[in-house]
């Protein structure tokens, strides 16, 4: 293993930029000006960043488009004019570019061949929806869209169904009915976050157990008004206490037998953890039912 140190020198900068998820006007001064001073806008959609170029009034740029599928030689192009000094913008549709977006390929060629690239922050559907989700944020996962077969998503559901993080997907609207039925199938009747459109004019968050947000999207069906536009999804994780190394009835009756010897939660946490393989959150549930 080797540490990697970017090239100052004259090669150009890589700028990954983070553009708005909807709302035009969740912009940073520094993205105005990277974009502005940028020699090259890489972009998924060119007519899709016209569109906050124009709202920006940033006229002289050459752009063009790139995709999952973009030729080698494409990508190769971009790091010869990296490499000649130019600086890069490189945004996608909408949100932070490689996230269920392309241009990764072009990040591993700047950093094999030691050109830097750096990052302009921004919104991120995946984050707004997990916070105002009101499911636990502490530990979560970022799934992104899963296969379109359904035992492949099944497949997939199986091994993040004991997991104790909240998980994030994304979802076409068209998908979504069929998405909660399997994932009620595999994870039970788990709370979980619906956000649409988030940032535009008809943001929505519909929050509940996978049985009540079934039962409202088909409703919705049945009278012709489906979910339309940009969906994450936020599901609960496993929140079932994980017993490993010894039997409930004794870590009760340990626990119950530190906190009347006048330990404190912490303290006789502290204790029971460094005895047996168990973690905070499940220990906090079995002192809830001792309580």
């Amino acid at each position: 293993m080797f540490l990697h140190k970017e090239m100052i020198g004259n090669f150009g900068k890589l700028f990954i930029c983070t553009t708005p998820i909807g709302n035009l006007a969740d912009v940073s001064f520094r993205l105005i000006e990277t974009l502005k001073n940028a020699d090259l806008i890489i972009a998924e959609d060119t007519r899709t960043s016209r569109k906050l170029l124009n709202r920006y009034d940033i006229k002289k740029h050459e752009m063009q488009s790139y995709h999952d599928n973009s030729s080698v030689q494409k990508t190769e192009n971009i790091i010869e004019r990296l490499k000649k000094g130019e600086n890069i913008a490189l945004v996608s549709e909408s949100g932070t570019p490689l996230i269920s977006d392309p241009g990764y390929k072009i990040v591993k060629r700047c950093i094999d061949e030691n050109i830097a690239v750096t990052v302009i922050p921004g919104p991120s559907a995946a984050i707004s929806a997990l916070v105002a989700s009101g499911l636990s944020v502490d530990k979560f996962i970022f799934i992104g869209f899963l296969p379109r077969q359904k035992q492949k998503i099944k497949n997939e559901l199986e091994k993040l169904r004991n997991l104790p993080f909240t998980l994030i997907f994304y979802e076409s609207p068209k998908r979504l009915l069929k998405l909660l039925d399997i994932i009620l199938e595999i994870f039970g009747d788990r709370n979980a976050c619906i956000a649409r459109e988030i940032t535009k004019i008809h943001e929505e968050f519909l929050r509940g157990n996978m049985l009540r947000l079934l039962d409202y999207l088909r409703k919705k069906e049945d009278s012709g008004q489906s979910l339309k536009g940009e969906i994450v999804l936020v599901v609960e994780g496993d929140t079932e206490i994980k017993i490993k190394d010894f039997k409930l009835d004794e870590i009760k009756n340990l626990l119950s037998g530190l906190i009347k010897k006048g330990l404190g939660r912490k303290e006789a946490f502290r204790e029971i953890m460094n005895e047996y393989d168990i973690d905070r959150k499940s220990l906090y549930k079995i002192y809830i039912t001792i309580k």
